[in-house]
């Protein structure tokens, strides 16, 4: 409305529009603090996207670590098997040769040969 128009208007008419202009304004001030909150809220859940991602990229770290650590072990594992395996082959054959050597002072002794069958066996197993 122009001025020209509202000089016209009487007392209570322009009570009347200030009183629709207050309301309008009330709602466009409401509309505006529901618009605000709802910007917060998104910029809380950006910062929080943001923490998560961090977070999921550092629990990928700890993944990854434990992984090769993991790793590390069963190689780890792998090479004391075969040093076992080396010990126990080394026994055996200090075995057979004590046995040998037992077999010459007594020939045909049946509890030696059961003992390195029994250590052959075992052996095998393991493999």
């Amino acid at each position: 409305m122009k001025e020209k128009d509202l000089r016209h208007l009487s007392r209570e008419e322009l009570l009347e529009l200030l009183l629709v202009q207050t309301r309008e304004t009330e709602k466009l001030e409401k509309k505006l603090r529901e618009a605000e909150a709802e910007l917060a809220e998104r910029r809380i859940n950006l910062e929080k996207s943001g923490s998560l991602a961090d977070a999921s990229a550092r629990i990928n770290g700890l993944f990854k670590a434990a992984e090769n650590t993991a790793k590390q072990y069963l190689e780890n594992i792998s090479a004391m098997k075969e040093e076992t395996r080396e010990k126990c082959r080394k026994i055996l054959e200090d075995a057979e040769y004590e046995a040998e050597r037992i077999r010459k002072g007594k020939p045909g002794d049946a509890v030696t040969k059961a003992l390195l069958d029994e250590i052959k066996d075992f052996i095998n197993e393991k493999d």
